[in-house]
């Protein structure tokens, strides 16, 4: 499913465990044994989908908390949700 700004999405914490290491986040894939390491806006974007948001909002919460103009931050943060969407990571309202 292609991503817009008005997806809802959450992080999908089946299969997966995460836990906080230093400043970063660690998911372990369950059933793969694969790991990912997020860096500290991963880490954020991880933390503000706990709850379901739309994208949007998503971008808006991390403009606030990073330096970053908006078409940046919602260039970088579809392409990362994209990633993280392949991994399984996402959960997208439907």
């Amino acid at each position: 499913m292609a991503l817009s700004l008005d997806t809802i999405i959450s992080r999908n914490e089946t299969n997966f465990l995460s836990n906080p290491v230093g400043d970063e986040i660690i998911i372990l894939n369950m059933e793969t044994g694969d790991y990912l390491g997020l860096n500290d806006v991963g880490s954020a974007i991880w933390d503000h989908l706990k709850t379901p948001q739309t994208i949007k909002a998503l971008i808006e919460k991390l403009m606030t908390e990073f330096e970053v103009d908006n078409q940046t931050c919602s260039l970088q943060t579809m392409e990362y949700l994209e990633k993280i969407s392949t991994l399984g990571l996402l959960q997208v309202a439907v």
